[in-house]
């Protein structure tokens, strides 16, 4: 052990820094000492990792530096980055100015951290802790790269039956908003985040969005192309995300599709502040369209959210209450079955490629706005139809529909809906002649189940040949497990 290191564990750091400063200066064999050095500038470091001794650190950190250390003595570079993690810990708990975190990541930024090691995972976790402080942050992130940190941190978390998103993709989604949301992209970090994602996905089927995200990052740099393909497969897995609707508006040239996608948008459940962007974007292309009577409607709409929510509204939008075509219209249309109805097109684009299933609406819920439907006794469900007077009870229906399981049990979300003349399968559906008879207290025709009094209003009775139309209702909707519901009757001739 030489005189410095003894020094330095003695804890005189002081007189061990001059003694290798002096030593450096005139001693041939200065790689050793160089070590001892680092050794002591590491523990000054440790010393100084505090906001208000920040130039104190970065001198040392630069003296180091400027040692030249081969990178084979890791474990001296190592430590070194110990410190300055918890330097940065420490710059975010005071709330440094800007400047200062520009300083120490222009420092660091082309440092090579032990890939999958608990140092990379701490120096990135800090990095990240920082974003709201700094703009330099994103440099060092994209230099680190996500792929490198350790397997475990893209594990879903779960914390009290809480989801919560994984250290991986938090890094890979901020990463992929601050390079995707610039007003000039750099290409050269677009690249470097495709690379990121495309990783991901192959890696870690658990991590959503990334398609999202890769349709944007393509959309950046232009290709058009491959940013549809990539939310088209996102949509498929999240039909109801508004966000993927407007980005696919973005994304498409043709006129038509985009203001299709964004009605899909705006008509998506969730709350009315996320949707401002959508509405505004669809105002002025419906406007431009003419489509005076709906935008007008879509106008009150928005500027109601913005004055429920506080926002502000600019001059610009007021007046155009005043314009002449705002004025003319008389009549307003309701956006929302506007919107439902032009989006179907886009809708049916997106999920072309899907089975589709014969069912029949056996129900709607005026109040909730839901049609329900059913295509067999263990697959059925409701759709959002916002009144539109195309369906009634009894149509049919061909529905493409996804399965989705959770811990409520198995449910099928309509992902498009139209009419249709096919029939539904006899196990749900039946048409019978036959006439009223008696059993047990019961009325029948046929196998199926009426009543009597209903049949009586309309002037039959018991004996008379009717026909009658019955759907098979859900044993899970219902407590009787052979439940049917007449849709019609009446007499054969």
């Amino acid at each position: 052990m030489s005189v410095i290191d003894e020094l330095r564990r003695e804890g005189d750091l002081s007189q061990a820094y001059d003694l290798a400063k002096e030593r450096l200066s005139i001693k041939s064999n200065k790689d050793l000492i160089k070590r001892d050095l680092a050794r002591v500038l590491t523990d000054l470091l440790q010393k100084n990792c505090y906001s208000v001794q920040a130039d104190q650190f970065f001198d040392y950190l630069n003296e180091f530096y400027a040692l030249e250390i081969p990178k084979t003595d890791s474990v001296i570079h190592e430590n070194i980055m110990w410190q300055v993690g918890k330097f940065i810990k420490e710059l975010t708990r005071s709330e440094a100015p800007s400047e200062v975190f520009d300083r120490l990541y222009d420092i660091i930024s082309d440092i090579e951290l032990p890939r999958g090691s608990s140092l990379f995972t701490f120096i990135t976790s800090s990095v990240l802790e920082s974003k709201d402080l700094n703009d330099s942050y994103i440099n060092v992130l994209l230099k680190c790269r996500v792929r490198h940190l350790p397997a475990n941190h893209f594990e879903a978390i779960n914390e009290d039956g809480e989801k919560k998103p994984s250290l991986g993709e938090l890094l890979l989604l901020n990463i992929a908003k601050n390079v995707t949301h610039r007003d000039k992209p750099i290409e050269s970090d677009v690249h470097i985040l495709l690379e990121e994602l495309e990783y991901v996905e192959e890696n870690y089927s658990n991590i959503p969005y990334v398609n999202y995200y890769k349709a944007k990052a393509y959309n950046c740099i232009g290709d058009k192309l491959k940013a549809e393909e990539a939310i088209l497969i996102y949509l498929k897995k999240r039909s109801k995300e508004y966000l993927a609707w407007e980005l696919l508006s973005d994304i498409s040239d043709d006129k038509e599709r985009k203001v299709q996608a964004l009605c899909k948008s705006v008509i998506c459940h969730t709350r009315p502040g996320q949707l401002l962007r959508s509405k505004t974007k669809l105002f002025y292309l419906l406007v431009k369209e003419k489509k005076f009577d709906v935008a007008k409607s879509l106008y009150k709409n928005i500027t109601k959210t913005k004055q429920d929510l506080g926002k502000n509204r600019s001059d610009d939008w007021r007046s155009l209450s005043n314009d002449s075509w705002f004025k003319s219209v008389k009549k307003e249309v309701d956006y929302l079955s506007y919107c439902y109805n032009r989006s179907n097109d886009i809708v049916a684009y997106v999920f072309k490629d899907w089975k589709s299933h014969t069912g029949i609406i056996y129900g709607l819920n005026l109040v909730k706005d839901l049609a329900e439907f059913v295509v067999a006794d263990d697959v059925h469900g409701a759709f959002k139809y916002f009144g539109d007077k195309r369906f009634k009870v009894g149509d049919f229906v061909s529905l493409k529909l996804q399965r989705v399981a959770n811990h409520e049990g198995v449910k099928y979300k309509a992902l498009y809906v139209e009419k249709s003349e096919k029939r539904p399968k006899r196990n749900i559906y039946k048409v019978v002649e036959d006439e009223i008879s008696k059993n047990n207290e019961r009325y029948f025709v046929g196998t199926v189940p009426i009543n009597f009094s209903f049949a009586e209003s309309k002037g039959y009775k018991l004996g008379d040949i009717v026909r009658v139309k019955a759907v098979k209702l859900p044993s899970s909707r219902v407590k009787e497990e052979n439940k049917w519901k007449v849709l019609s009757l009446y007499n054969k001739g």
